[in-house]
């Protein structure tokens, strides 16, 4: 091998150093940029999906665990500080009962607080509902019975931005609802989601 062909592999050697070095200070600056630090404050809105399961403990003679999409949880809000915030959530999910289908679901004033920058936990206490899904047929359906629920739930933003952050959530619902001509309803539904919430 001759000193011009080392020299030149030097040379491209050199080269591809200096190019794979300025993808990276690029992509480092690009993955900076679109991890900045959210700035949370006055009015937010979010929402989620995800797969949950709905077991009954009461209230149901046959068909007690199901498993299903859960959507929409949704949830609109007020900042009081950088790191807390109050709630109105929405959270639920849909099962079959005689061939129609039905929501389990609440509507929970809730406090989020965040522990650290990207982890927040959650807690509330308000209404819950049992009564048809928003697609199934009012001649089919019976009427809507009402109750009381507890929402417990964390989050992990995986992704932040200045105006929003995406997260990996838990949401365990607990609720019991009154019926007239039957025993009360009384269900837990573990969701795990995919959030997003706009700050």
């Amino acid at each position: 091998m001759t000193l011009k062909t080392i020299n030149k592999m030097k040379k491209s050697k050199t080269l591809i150093a200096g190019i794979i070095i300025a993808f990276l200070a690029v992509y480092s600056n690009q993955l900076q940029a679109q991890n900045t630090d959210p700035i949370r404050h006055g009015f937010t809105i979010g929402g989620s999906a995800g797969i949950g399961v709905l077991h009954f403990s009461k209230g149901m003679e046959s068909n007690e665990t199901s498993a299903g999409i859960s959507l929409p949880n949704m949830k609109i809000g007020w900042f009081a500080k950088e790191n807390l915030a109050v709630y109105l959530n929405s959270t639920g999910q849909i099962y079959e009962i005689d061939g129609v289908d039905r929501s389990f679901e609440g509507y929970i004033p809730s406090v989020q607080y965040w522990t650290s920058d990207k982890w927040w936990v959650s807690g509330g206490f308000g209404v819950a509902l049992d009564t048809k899904a928003f697609y199934a047929s009012e001649k089919r359906s019976t009427k809507t019975e009402w109750g009381k629920g507890v929402l417990l739930s964390s989050g992990y933003e995986f992704k932040q931005h200045e105006k929003w952050a995406l997260d990996i959530q838990a949401r365990l619902y607990m609720a019991s609802v009154s019926r007239d001509e039957m025993p009360n309803l009384e269900g837990t539904n573990f969701t795990i989601a995919v959030g997003i919430t706009l700050f």
